[in-house]
């Protein structure tokens, strides 16, 4: 099974053309430094995503909790 290529892993992260065509830029030009300061930039969006959604589902899952609670007191 071949390796995904670069941009196909970017696409994957979820970068837009802005963000994919400085990382190739990088890539191209043997940027590292600028190509893992723009990943790790990109993964902390990702984690950012990850954190808000958990506060959602906390949320949710309290909400559900009191729902319940409120029910059973009835």
């Amino acid at each position: 099974m071949p390796e995904p290529n670069l941009e196909e892993c970017l696409e994957y992260f979820g970068c837009d053309e802005n963000e994919k065509a400085e990382i190739l830029k990088c890539s191209e030009n043997g940027n590292v430094k600028g190509m893992i300061q723009l990943l790790r930039k990109r993964r902390q969006a990702i984690l950012n995503t990850i954190h808000e959604e958990e506060k959602q589902i906390s949320c949710l899952d309290y909400l559900v909790f009191q729902i319940e609670k409120d029910s059973q007191t009835k």
